[in-house]
């Protein structure tokens, strides 16, 4: 029982000590995004095609819920219109449409991902002047 006990308290103080300013959840959904809408413009049929763009928007729809620990207000705006993008590649009138919004979700991922390591690289550099003004 104290076994338990004490993996139960590890695990609640793992949750609770989550880093408000993170963007590395945010940073990984971003990845699983960019893979699912590499995978969506690959594909070499329809429902493929279809499949792949909803699992985009399930994961910008993860992003989103992420972004309540990521401060990278830049990218609030962006990941708003590229999930409006990533509901259109899901629900397609029809192939073209489906991966003309598959190309733009794809780059615009790319994208997100370069503004939240440039975010990220900027925050570091930031605290890293901040340590070395308070030595």
């Amino acid at each position: 029982m104290n076994k338990l006990l004490i993996i139960f308290v590890s695990v609640l103080s793992f949750l609770t000590n989550t880093n408000e300013n993170d963007c590395s959840v945010v940073y990984n959904r971003a990845t699983y995004a960019l893979s699912h809408s590499k995978k969506a413009l690959k594909s070499n049929n329809f429902d493929h095609q279809l499949y792949y763009s909803g699992k985009t928007l399930e994961s910008y729809k993860k992003i989103a819920d992420g972004m309540k620990y990521c401060d990278c207000t830049d990218a609030i705006e962006f990941i708003e219109d590229i999930t409006n993008d990533a509901e259109k590649a899901a629900d397609p009138v029809d192939w073209d449409r489906g991966r003309y919004y598959s190309k733009k979700v794809y780059l615009n991922t790319q994208e997100l991902i370069t503004m939240l390591d440039l975010w990220t690289s900027t925050r570091v550099q930031q605290d890293e002047a901040l340590g070395t003004q308070n030595q």
